[in-house]
């Protein structure tokens, strides 16, 4: 599940630059392709996840509008590179700025609200400290 649609690239940034940008060779199609967006919309959510999952439990359920529009920048940005394209300085400049708050987030110097975070008291944990119960003081043995 992709944290961005096609409209809400289209509402960012304009039906033109996503008709654009979803061409392959640069032309622009009458209709946007929207199995090359999509595919960037899932590239971008694995990215984000891949930054989330560290405090957060992904997918998130409830993507916020920050999550959203991060997506769609780094999926504009992934369409804008390769073939005979490059990303705008524009382009290059706000994907910067969203893989800097994705890392203040791993970090945890910035969180997400209503996200589920990872449940830290799970798993397998060890102690030094002396057992005070064990089978030969407890009478099994």
């Amino acid at each position: 599940m992709a944290y961005a649609t096609i409209p809400d690239m289209t509402l960012r940034f304009g039906e033109t630059e996503i008709l654009r940008l979803s061409a392959g060779d640069g032309a622009l199609p009458v209709e946007i392709i929207a199995a090359t967006v999509q595919r960037a919309l899932d590239d971008a959510t694995a990215i984000l996840d891949g930054y989330l999952r560290r405090r957060y439990v992904v997918p998130l359920l409830a993507p916020t509008a920050d999550i959203v529009r991060a997506a769609c920048i780094i999926a504009r940005y992934d369409l804008a590179t390769g073939a005979n394209k490059e990303p705008s300085t524009q382009m290059k400049d706000d994907r910067a700025e969203v893989v800097a708050w994705l890392k203040m987030i791993a970090d945890g110097r910035v969180t997400l609200e209503g996200a589920a975070p990872v449940n830290a008291g799970s798993g397998v944990q060890a102690s030094d400290r002396e057992r005070l119960l064990t089978p030969s003081n407890v009478g099994f043995m």
